[in-house]
């Protein structure tokens, strides 16, 4: 009969420098950059509105990020929104539809910076908006930009979303 026994475990101390490379540098964003539509626009939290919804930036040429979504360098959605026009004209995301596949984007605080990579520019009617996806948990990290595009009714808004995702690359 053959006896099969198990080595005592080896257990290692974790050493500061091992804690350090295990360590995510997530921060609030304050700053977005989109060179190629130039965009360089401060970032402000933004809470639910009184339906339960992603509430948007009081100011048109500022961005809005989720604060009950992820943060820059966390696994999840980082999601950001900001207004397409105002009475005056196009506002800070006018142009976020023309962005491109594998165009860059950055989130910055200070000397912290996330870049991202472009993966999808899609367009999609109110009513089908892949909202759970948008905002789930994921094992990556993401950003997604929302802006209103498509028809105005003064009643009901705009009719249609553009929805950008992009992939952190750093």
């Amino acid at each position: 009969m053959t006896t099969v026994g198990f080595a005592d475990p080896l257990v290692l101390a974790a050493t500061e420098i091992d804690r350090q490379s295990f360590r995510v540098d997530t921060f609030i964003p304050k700053r977005l950059k989109i060179p190629s539509i130039d965009i360089n626009a401060v970032i402000q939290p933004v809470r639910k509105d009184r339906l339960g919804r992603m509430d948007t930036p009081t100011k048109t040429d500022e961005v809005g990020w989720y604060q009950y979504g992820a943060k820059a360098g966390e696994t999840g959605n980082v999601v950001l929104s900001g207004h397409l026009d105002d009475l005056r004209g196009p506002a800070i995301f006018a142009n976020l539809g023309d962005l491109r596949l594998g165009e860059s984007v950055t989130l910055q605080r200070g000397k912290k910076i996330i870049a991202y990579k472009v993966v999808s520019v899609e367009r999609y009617r109110l009513e089908d908006v892949p909202l759970a996806s948008i905002f789930a948990a994921t094992q990556a990290q993401r950003l997604q930009l929302i802006t209103c595009a498509g028809p105005y009714d003064p009643e009901l808004g705009y009719e249609d979303r553009i929805v950008v995702t992009a992939i952190a690359t750093t």
